[in-house]
């Protein structure tokens, strides 16, 4: 089964607040428990300090609790005695009760004397038999100071009896031997029956059902705001969605209204800047296709209507003719070839075979060959060429391709009579190559446009001395091809400055 965004959206939310509600009610429920628990244990002992100090006391006069293993009655006298806590809570303090073979003096007003040790060898009275408590729990109820116990360090009890239907605190014995603090035993002390009856399953489940009630009411208020919280998110990527499509289907002129500044905000500005890249590109696209028919139609019109001219007899067929379709025909075959190359280096196809070569005498063999041609348009060349050996790992046919671009672009473009001017040299790990003309010059806004194919800059080139405007397209392919740079600035002598920086070649 497949579920649309929002509903995925909805059901993570959701078990996110099943989870969340579902841990706040095990952490409060534990909580509770534990916290009770731990304040009964700080009432108790708060409500026994007397005893606990008594029997600290008791033990550093004596060293042992050998007074309470021998003599039980005295246990209970003793604790009796520091239960003090009996009275604060406004309870009745039960008396000790000693047994009826210790006890023989009858007061005078018929009640055991309860401050003095004596033994009756006839036997309990008709009336102590009476009170004597039939029902064990009726017993510890009213005489609670037998419910306390005395355990020694090792846990053991020595004093007092420990029923099994009791629950008992242990508060530390602690007491300073040499120094330091040593434990010496244990008081064990009986939960108030009230505390108790707190913990009890009625009174627990009624606390479960508290947490139940607060845990799903705490549910339903997290999935109502999921609810309307996944609808918000949802849209926002719809609407992404919605506008990759019309991207898809080629319609590049919508944009995305971006608010906010959060991660799906960014993402609808990231989309705005793709769509006007495609825009662009898709402008570009048709431009290139447009120029390259007309580059290719105007030779071939050209050497059609001289073809029809002479086949018609319009013209003769003489050496001059045979010039000027020569010259067309060069025009053309030098385009295809330039178009060739560029999607040559496109598509990454372009062979290059690198080795270890000297850029200066790369480019002195360039520059001698093109003397000729700079004499025939009129143009002078000055040079400044580094004297040390510049090596660089490159492929020496792509250097000197490089080069010829550059030279017949400066010459194709500066007017005569004119100037050129080269140089070489090293910066750092680098060789530099710069080519300067004369007039006339680029605006700098255009410079960066000049390595755009088929652009012309109109009132710098023309068709008839200029190419079709692939040759800087091509010079910047060959170079970042070898891991360098070029650029294009104005320069002092009036025109344009070329500069080529290539990484030497590393030493071993």
């Amino acid at each position: 089964m497949k579920f649309n965004l929002r509903v995925q959206v909805f059901l993570v939310f959701a078990l996110f607040a099943v989870l969340l509600t579902g841990g706040l009610f095990l952490y409060s429920r534990l909580s509770f428990e534990l916290g009770f628990n731990r304040y009964i244990e700080q009432k108790e002992t708060s409500r026994n300090a007397n005893l606990i100090n008594a029997l600290e006391r008791q033990y550093r006069m004596a060293g042992n609790w050998d007074a309470f293993k021998k003599n039980r009655n005295y246990w209970e006298l003793f604790v009796w005695q520091y239960s003090a806590n009996l009275r604060e809570r406004g309870e009745r303090p039960i008396p000790f009760p000693l047994p009826p073979e210790l006890n023989n003096s009858p007061p005078d007003d018929g009640e055991p004397n309860r401050f003095f040790f004596h033994r009756d060898t006839k036997g309990k009275r008709e009336g102590d038999r009476d009170r004597d408590p039939k029902d064990p729990e009726d017993f510890l109820r009213h005489q609670p100071y037998k419910r306390f116990i005395l355990l020694n360090e090792k846990e053991k009890v020595i004093a007092g009896k420990k029923w099994r239907n009791e629950t008992y605190l242990y508060s530390d014995l602690i007491i300073n031997i040499d120094g330091k603090e040593q434990c010496v035993g244990y008081l064990g002390v009986p939960m108030n029956p009230a505390l108790r009856d707190l913990r009890d399953n009625e009174f627990a489940k009624r606390q479960q059902t508290h947490f139940l009630i607060t845990a799903m009411v705490a549910l339903i208020i997290a999935l109502g705001c999921a609810i309307p919280l996944s609808y918000l998110l949802t849209q926002r990527v719809k609407r992404l969605a919605t506008h990759v499509q019309r991207l898809s289907s080629g319609d590049y002129q919508q944009r995305l209204a971006a608010k906010g500044q959060d991660e799906i905000s960014t993402l609808a500005e990231h989309l705005n800047h793709l769509a006007h890249t495609l825009e662009q590109t898709e402008q570009a696209r048709k431009r290139w296709v447009a120029d390259i028919s007309h580059e290719l139609r105007t030779p071939l019109a050209v050497l059609k209507a001289d073809l029809e001219a002479l086949e018609d007899g319009v013209r003769k067929f003489d050496a001059k003719a045979i010039t000027r379709l020569q010259k067309h025909a060069a025009r053309l075959a030098s385009l295809i070839n330039d178009l060739y190359q560029l999607s040559l280096t496109d598509i990454g196809a372009m062979s290059y075979r690198k080795q270890e070569c000297d850029f200066s005498e790369i480019l002195e063999e360039t520059s001698n060959s093109m003397q000729d041609k700079l004499t025939q348009a009129g143009l002078t060349l000055t040079q400044h060429v580094c004297k040390e050996p510049l090596l660089i790992f490159a492929d020496a046919e792509r250097l000197q391709q490089l080069l010829l671009n550059l030279f017949n672009n400066s010459i194709n473009y500066t007017e005569s009579p004119g100037n050129i001017k080269v140089s070489l040299y090293k910066e750092m790990h680098s060789a530099v190559f710069t080519i300067e003309d004369s007039t006339p010059g680029v605006d700098p806004e255009l410079h960066e446009k000049l390595f755009e194919r088929l652009y012309r800059a109109e009132s710098s080139r023309s068709r008839e001395t200029g190419g079709a405007g692939l040759g800087l397209s091509i010079c910047r392919n060959i170079v970042e091809a070898h891991a360098g740079k070029i650029s294009i600035s104005s320069s002092e002598l009036g025109g344009l400055k070329v500069t080529v920086t290539l990484p030497l070649q590393v030493s071993a």
